[in-house]
Parts: C-alpha cells; structure tokens; sequence
C-alpha cells in the first residue's frame, strides 16, 4: 500500500515518463506493421509473412509495458521488477541489434532504444528511488 505522504522523486517521476513513451512507441510501432505495404516492410527488412505476428506482439507488449508504467508511478515494487526484467530483455536485444544493424538506417533507432533501456534501468534503480520503492 502506498504512503499518500510519500513524495515521488523526480528520477520516478521521469522514468515513469519514459517507460510510457517506450510504451506508446512499442505500440505504434506494432500498428505501423500491422498496416505497411509488403514493399516497405521489405525495405525495412521485414518478412512480410511473420510482420502480422510481430505487429501484434509488440501491440500486446507495449500495452504490458503501459500498465506496469502506470503502476510504478504509484510505488508498486512488483511494476519495478517487471519493467526492470521487460528493459534488461530490451536491453540485451537492443546491443544485439546494434551489432547487427551497424551501417543501416535502423542503427540509430535500435541505439535509441537500447539507451533508453539503459536510462530506465538505471533511474530505476538508483538510491532515491530504492528509497522510493522502499516506502510504498
């Protein structure tokens, strides 16, 4: 249960912005597959035959993802520990993905998102949000 006294600390507050921002890109991104042309998704390295199935996982993902945000605005250690494993697996995929995408116009996006992953983690994580966390 949440102490109505506890102050959120900006570093909460502000990963709490970002992990619904990685949220709503998660989603749209899984909407832009589920709409784009066989020839763009071709350009962008997609298999038009899996592009459905990776849409929709990244639609259900993100909204995973937008409701442990909204949770860990209100303190909930259980929010912390999911997002912190969901950006750690982004994380990991994120550093694949640069290693692969090096040289391509998906190299900037994927360093992006990995860097976000890695800020989340961290802000996360930190002592004032430890004492946050520790509170609720």
């Amino acid at each position: 249960m949440s102490d109505p006294g506890a102050k959120r600390p900006a570093s909460v507050s502000f990963v709490v912005f970002l992990t619904w921002f990685v949220a709503i890109v998660t989603i749209i991104g899984g909407v832009l597959l589920l709409f784009a042309s066989e020839s763009t998704l071709i350009d962008a390295g997609v298999s038009p035959s899996s592009a459905d199935l990776q849409g929709w996982i990244s639609i259900v993902l993100g909204l995973v993802i937008a409701l442990f945000a909204s949770a860990l605005g209100h303190g909930s250690g259980f929010a912390r520990l999911m997002i912190s494993l969901l950006m750690v697996f982004r994380f990991v995929l994120g550093v694949f993905g640069i290693v692969v995408l090096w040289g391509t116009g998906h190299f900037w996006g994927t360093l992006l998102m990995t860097g976000f992953a890695a800020l989340i983690l961290y802000l996360l994580w930190n002592a004032r949000a430890a004492a946050f966390f520790a509170r609720n």
